[in-house]
């Protein structure tokens, strides 16, 4: 299923600290996309340029975190699709970026398609 082709390509270049990489391969997903998969990718797609940003101006925070709220408020409309605790482990992870101001060398997401919605293999 795309969904869940997008969640593996994104925490595998997330996992070398490639966002700008995930950013580009998650719009092509996007692009395909419809209804709440497309705002959920695109909430992705917001959360890892925010983190290239936040990587590439350390100093200039501004930026990054409105990408990062705005694609963690894309994630939360579309709860539904994800298992509950894989958002609830980025939401952590997000909050800990923001409060130390800092990119981390690299993110997996971490995100997994709620359980009945799609096939997990």
């Amino acid at each position: 299923m795309a969904l869940t082709d997008a969640l593996r390509k994104a925490d595998e270049l997330g996992g070398e600290g490639r966002y700008f990489d995930a950013h580009e391969e998650l719009e092509a997903f996007w692009m395909k996309a419809s209804g709440d998969e497309k705002i959920l990718l695109q909430g992705l797609i917001q959360i890892a340029a925010g983190l290239h940003r936040l990587k590439l101006y350390p100093a200039k925070t501004d930026g990054a975190f409105y990408l990062l709220g705005r694609g963690a408020e894309k994630l939360a409309k579309t709860r539904r699709l994800l298992e509950p605790e894989s958002l609830a482990a980025l939401e952590v992870a997000l909050s800990g970026i923001r409060d130390s101001g800092k990119a981390p060398g690299s993110l997996v997401f971490g995100l997994r398609p709620a359980s009945g919605n799609y096939p997990q293999g």
